[in-house]
C-alpha cells in the first residue's frame, strides 16, 4: 500500500510542477527567438544531443552534491551501473522507446500539414492516461477523464489557432515585401460598362472553345496520372496519421514505465536520470546523422569539418535554449517521482496557453476567439481534475449504507446484514480504512454483533 505523502512531499510536488510550467514556457519563448530573424539556421537534431549532454552532466554533478563528495558520487554511480547493472537496464526501455518515437514524429511532420499534426499529437495526453490505469493500476473518477478530454481538447484548438496566427503573421510579411518590392504602376484609364461586357463575352467564348476539347479528348494515361497523384497524397496522410498515433502510445508508455522505476525502487532521481541521458546521447546522435547527415557531411568527412558543421548556427540563444531544455529535463524526472506523469501534461498544457498570452505582448500575437475557447477548456479541466479525484472508500462507504437501508426496507434481519457486511469487507477490505469516517456512523445505528 502506497504511504501518504507528507507536507514536504506535497511542498516539492507543486513547486516542481510551478518550476515545469515556468520551464516550458520559457523554453517556447527562447526556442522561438533563436529560430527566427537573420540568423543562420542551427540542425534541431544536434541540439537535442546536446540538451542530453547537458542534463547528464547536470545529474552528475547533483550526484555529488547530494552525496557531499566527488568520490562518494562517483562511486555510487559507479556501483549503479557495474553491481546492479540489471537494474539499469531498465531505463534503456524508455529510451529506446523515446528514439522510435521521435522517428516516427519526424515521419509525421514530414506527411502531414502541420495544424494536423500539432493537434493529433496533443492524443498522447490521453494515451498517457489510459497507460496510467493499465500499467499503475491508478484508477480515475468519471469528472478527470472527462476533463482530461477537454484537456486534449482545448490544447488541440490552442495549437491549432497558433498556427494559423503564425501563417497569417508570415503572409502579412509576405505581402509587405512585395508591396515595397514592386514599383507603381502607371494607371490607366477605366473601361466604359459597354466595352468591358464585350471583352468579357470574347474572352468567355476563347476560353470555352479552347478548353473544352482537351477535357472531352482526355486520354486514360492522363486520367492514370491523376489517379495516381491522389492516391500517393493519400497514403502520404495514411502513413503520417499512422506515425503520429504510434508515437503518442509510445510517449504514453514510455512516461508511465519511466514513472513507474522511479516510484518502485529508492535508487536517486538524479541517478536514474544519469542512466536514462547515456543511451539518450547516443541514440540522439545517431538520429541526427541519420536525419541531417547532408548537412553534417556537407564540407566532407573530416572530424574538424563535421563538428564545424554540427555547430553551424549555435549563439547564445540556441545555447540557452538548449541548457533550458536540459533543466526542464530534470524538472520533468522531479515531477513523475513527486507527482504523475497527468500532472505533468496538465503543467505542459498550461504552459502552451501561458506562452500565448506572453506571446501577445511580445510577438505581436493576436488571440482569437478559438484561443479563448482553447484556453478556457485548459483552465477548467485543471480544476476539475483537481476538485474531482477519485474516492474509491468514500463510495464503497456510501453503497454499504445504502445497501443496508435497502435490506432493512425489505425486512432482511441483522443476521443476513451482518453476512453481507462481513462479505463486503473480504472482497474491499474498506471497513478497517473507514472505520473513522463520518459515513460509517449512520450504518452504526444498526445492531451489529461486536467484532
Amino acid at each position: 500500500m502506497a504511504t501518504k505523502p507528507n507536507n514536504k512531499d506535497n511542498v516539492i510536488k507543486y513547486s516542481s510542477l510551478l518550476v515545469l510550467v515556468l520551464q516550458n514556457t520559457s523554453l517556447v519563448l527562447f526556442m522561438r527567438y533563436a529560430m527566427t530573424g537573420n540568423r543562420p539556421k542551427f540542425l534541431k537534431a544536434i541540439s537535442v544531443f546536446f540538451a542530453e549532454v547537458f542534463k547528464f552532466i547536470a545529474s552528475v554533478i547533483l550526484v555529488c552534491l547530494q552525496e557531499r563528495s566527488i568520490k562518494t558520487g562517483l562511486a555510487q554511480i559507479y556501483d549503479q551501473f557495474v553491481h546492479h547493472w540489471r537494474d539499469a537496464l531498465k531505463v534503456l526501455v524508455p529510451a529506446v522507446v523515446y528514439t522510435i518515437q521521435n522517428f516516427l514524429l519526424y515521419v509525421a511532420v514530414e506527411n502531414l500539414p502541420a495544424a494536423t499534426y500539432m493537434v493529433t499529437y496533443q492524443l498522447k495526453i490521453l494515451t498517457t492516461a489510459v497507460f496510467t490505469v493499465l500499467v499503475l493500476g491508478r484508477k480515475l473518477s468519471i469528472q478527470q477523464w472527462i476533463s482530461l478530454f477537454f484537456l486534449f481538447g482545448g490544447v488541440a484548438i490552442v495549437q491549432y489557432d497558433q498556427k494559423m496566427s503564425n501563417d497569417r503573421e508570415k503572409a502579412e510579411r509576405l505581402a509587405a515585401a512585395m508591396a515595397t518590392a514592386v514599383p507603381d504602376l502607371p494607371t490607366t484609364p477605366m473601361p466604359t460598362i459597354e466595352d468591358a461586357f464585350t471583352k468579357l463575352m470574347g474572352s468567355a467564348s476563347e476560353a470555352l472553345n479552347s478548353t473544352m476539347p482537351p477535357v472531352l479528348t482526355r486520354t486514360k494515361r492522363e486520367v492514370h496520372e491523376q489517379n495516381s497523384i491522389l492516391e500517393f497524397f493519400t497514403q502520404q496522410i495514411l502513413a503520417g496519421f499512422i506515425a503520429v498515433l504510434v508515437a503518442c502510445c509510445m510517449s504514453g508508455f514510455a512516461g508511465i514505465y519511466f514513472e513507474k522505476i522511479l516510484k518502485g525502487s529508492s535508487v536517486s532521481i538524479w541517478i536514474r536520470n544519469i542512466q536514462l541521458a547515456l543511451p539518450s546521447i547516443f541514440f540522439a546522435l545517431l538520429f541526427a546523422f541519420v536525419k541531417d547527415h547532408n548537412d553534417i557531411f556537407a564540407d566532407g568527412g573530416a572530424p574538424a569539418a563535421i563538428w564545424g558543421r554540427m555547430l553551424h548556427g549555435f549563439d547564445w540563444a540556441v545555447w540557452v535554449t538548449i541548457a533550458i531544455s536540459a533543466f526542464g529535463g530534470l524538472v520533468v524526472a522531479v515531477v513523475i517521482k513527486f507527482a504523475d506523469n497527468i500532472l505533468k501534461a496538465f503543467a505542459t498544457s498550461f504552459a502552451i496557453v501561458l506562452n500565448c498570452i506572453l506571446a501577445y505582448f511580445l510577438f505581436n500575437f493576436r488571440p482569437t476567439m478559438f484561443f479563448v475557447v482553447g484556453a478556457s477548456f485548459v483552465i477548467g479541466a485543471v480544476f476539475v481534475y483537481s476538485i474531482y479525484p477519485y474516492r474509491q472508500q468514500e463510495l464503497q462507504s456510501k453503497c454499504f449504507i445504502l445497501i443496508l437501508t435497502f435490506s432493512q426496507d425489505f425486512g432482511i434481519d441483522v443476521t443476513e446484514k451482518w453476512g453481507l457486511r462481513q462479505n463486503l469487507t473480504q472482497m474491499t477490505d474498506y471497513f478497517a480504512l473507514e472505520k473513522k469516517s463520518c459515513l460509517l456512523k449512520e450504518a452504526k445505528k444498526h445492531s451489529f454483533p461486536k467484532e
